[in-house]
């Protein structure tokens, strides 16, 4: 492995990580599970991020990069990536869902984006839904150590920050803002 490549992995690992850490680790490991809402605002965030680094045009927006994950879950994400974008905007700029219908329970597991109702909502089983995004986050995972295009393209749109970018704001009088962690961290470009 050539030295820029290794560079390139460790942007992705420390990027990948920060999912794990922020999204999926509270969602597996906290009460969040339980919360509907809270559970696919942060998958969705995820999904986008993943998306971010999938997506071959450079400038696509969120809408398609999210789209382009749904695809890359496959089967009825795939099928129904319109429904789960319109579920997601409801979510993100309403915080309320009107667009299908949410559980996180395992009854129902099979119902999992099947139509409900007179309205055809889809139904969504949060828990499911977390299952396999995980799936895709690991497949994802794997694959990009396998594909140095990939690999190469996903890094490009990643960008170190190092301690002390935000040390001098030359702005005075101004209430300080909170700082990152005082290490290095990963941010998409």
């Amino acid at each position: 492995m050539s030295d820029q490549t290794s560079q390139d992995q460790d942007k992705i690992d420390e990027y990948l990580g920060i999912i794990q850490e922020r999204i999926l680790s509270p969602i597996q490991n906290t009460e969040l599970r339980h919360y509907c809402t809270a559970t696919l605002l942060l998958l969705f965030a995820a999904i986008d991020d993943l998306g971010k680094l999938l997506d071959p045009d450079d400038t696509a927006g969120s809408n398609r990069r999210i789209r382009g994950f749904l695809d890359y879950m496959g089967g009825d994400y795939a099928v129904y990536k319109k429904e789960l974008l319109d579920l997601r905007h409801s979510l993100v700029h309403n915080a309320i869902n009107v667009e299908s219908f949410l559980s996180n329970t395992e009854i129902g597991d099979d119902q999992h984006l099947k139509r409900m109702g007179a309205a055809g909502f889809i139904y969504v089983n949060t828990s499911v839904m977390y299952t396999d995004f995980v799936d895709a986050y690991r497949r994802f995972r794997a694959g990009i150590q396998h594909d140095p295009a990939m690999l190469k393209r996903a890094a490009n749109r990643l960008e170190w920050m190092e301690e002390g970018i935000l040390d001098d704001l030359g702005i005075p009088d101004i209430a300080t803002p909170s700082f990152p962690p005082p290490v290095q961290f990963i941010y998409a470009k």
